[in-house]
């Protein structure tokens, strides 16, 4: 396909990359369990947020929380979300849906201005179906990393904007700031791009300095209020917490054992992104390497609209310093995936340019028609096997709200998405248990107990399962006892009730046994 047919209906192909995007980040939302641990803190700290109205401090349990060491924008944004749409699962991931779709598209306005309508259409298609930036800790959460890769991108285009005129520099001042009160310290790696950037063209145009200057209380200001009301509440307890706990600590040690090689990311890339590496390998093949094409391609970075230095530093500074720190998770790269999508375009709109034969160029196509639907199966398939909610305790509590709004549910344990699930979603109350006889011993008639296997027991009536978790309803024994035998005579009914007591108490004295032993 022509340079000229993608220009010409660009507009159309445009709104379809933007309609898969919308539905790869917004299809089955409410249908995908809340995940441990970050979205489910997350989210029970806004559902509190919204509920105390204390917008300054973030909790968790009631608690304040040290444990998420990160100011508040994202729960912010959350709890905005639920006071406008209630407390339900699409609210609380509609912030990081927004923040992606709007990547995607702001990814494809800027990279056709730079490179043009086929790499612009080629990296919004490789964003919308990247793994990674859809499904790890990413848009179809409630983590802020999403919102992190959109203020990356912007301030790359701030950057590229300001390369024309510098006082576009201005627009730093309050993306800094939304990136501090998102992320903390990760304001850090916008502010690194911003000096590699700015200082790689001091040498050919004076005063850029000025605008920075400007940007810089604009970026201060609003971290100041926030920070010094924060310091109100608990001093600096807290803000040390953000500056050193999860700066310097994820930086230089490996938290809670989340370590790994100098390889790691690498390992990330290809394990989530091998379908489109392997599109951009065969665009590579299809173009055999020679002096020319590889300035051909160089050429094509270079564009006079472009800026290779922002590129580079935007591609490398991403990726590089999540693999520098001693802390690793796989969605410390989430701010690289847009790189990584205008790289892999770049690469194959080479190679449909420099394919040597027309046959090659046909084999590229149908090599980009196979990943395409191979991205999209794989985004289908592991949301029905991965996330479903229907398979996971969370499902069975949500199916049953009307029974269990305002009712008390025990379980072995609850985790933190459980907890916001029963607590804010359902409105039931959550109790943990030692086993089924610690149950039966505290629990009253009409309560509920959630289990991992069935529990048959005349006081137990099983009211709903999944095949994986079953949740019973804990009856009165003697008004059970009564039923079952209300049609027979007074002296029958008088031998069930005591056998029925009988029953019961060998079946403890079982349990305990069993629990000796054990």
């Amino acid at each position: 396909m022509s340079v000229g047919v993608f220009e010409k209906y660009y507009k159309a192909f445009a709104v379809a990359v933007l309609l898969l995007a919308a539905l790869n980040l917004g299809a089955r939302l409410d249908s995908e369990i809340v995940t441990e641990w970050d979205e489910s803190l997350y989210a029970n700290s806004a559902a509190e947020m919204v509920q105390s109205g204390d917008w300054i401090a973030t909790t968790r349990h009631g608690q304040l929380d040290y444990y998420n060491a990160k100011p508040p924008l994202n729960v912010w944004l959350i709890a905005l979300s639920f006071k406008a749409f209630g407390v339900n699962l699409i609210s609380l991931r509609l912030v990081s849906v927004v923040a992606a779709w709007l990547t995607v598209l702001v990814l494809m306005l800027w990279s056709r201005r730079c490179f043009g309508p086929g790499v612009s259409l080629v990296a919004g298609a490789a964003l919308a179906t990247n793994f990674g930036f859809l499904n790890v800790h990413a848009g179809r959460s409630a983590n802020p990393d999403a919102l992190l890769a959109l203020f990356i991108l912007l301030t790359v285009v701030t950057l590229w904007a300001a390369q024309a005129r510098p006082w576009r520099l201005m627009w730093l001042g309050p993306l800094l700031a939304a990136t501090f009160l998102l992320k903390g310290m990760a304001v850090l790696l916008p502010i690194a791009m911003t000096m590699v950037v700015e200082g790689s063209r001091m040498r050919s145009a004076g005063r850029r300095w000025m605008p920075l200057l400007v940007a810089l209380p604009v970026f201060l200001v609003p971290v100041g209020i926030w920070a010094g009301l924060r310091w109100q509440i608990d001093g600096w307890l807290f803000l040390r917490a953000v500056a050193y706990e999860d700066f310097v600590g994820h930086t230089f040690s490996a938290l809670e054992g989340h370590a790994g090689s100098p390889l790691f990311f690498l390992n990330v890339l290809q394990k989530h992104e091998y379908l489109w590496l392997f599109a951009a390998v065969v665009a590579i093949l299809a173009a055999p390497l020679s002096r020319t094409r590889v300035r051909q391609f160089i050429g094509a970075v270079r564009a006079p609209s472009s800026d290779f230095v922002l590129l580079a530093a935007w591609t490398a500074l991403t990726f590089a310093v999540p693999t520098l720190m001693r802390t690793k998770l796989p969605w410390y790269i989430n701010p690289f995936y847009p790189a990584f999508a205008i790289c892999v375009a770049l690469t194959i709109s080479w190679g449909f340019r420099a394919a040597s034969t027309s046959k090659r160029r046909a084999l590229l196509g149908l090599t980009l028609g196979v990943v395409f639907v191979a991205t999209e199966s794989k985004l289908i398939w592991y949301s029905f096997n991965y996330r479903d909610l229907q398979r996971s305790s969370q499902g069975l509590l949500l199916a049953g709200t009307e029974t269990l709004q305002g009712r008390v549910v025990f379980a072995p344990s609850w985790d933190n998405a459980e907890q916001f699930v029963i607590r804010r979603l359902v409105g039931g109350e959550a109790v943990s248990i030692g086993d089924p006889e610690d149950f039966l011993r505290r629990a009253s008639p009409g309560d509920f107990l959630l289990w991992t296997c069935e529990v048959p027991h005349p006081a137990l009536t099983l009211v709903n399962s999944n095949g994986r978790h079953f949740l019973y309803r804990r009856d009165n024994m003697l008004a059970q006892a009564t039923r079952s035998v209300s049609s027979q005579g007074p002296d029958v009914r008088l031998v069930s009730l005591q056998g029925l007591s009988t029953r019961l108490r060998a079946g403890r004295r079982s349990s305990v046994g069993r629990a000796a032993d054990s």
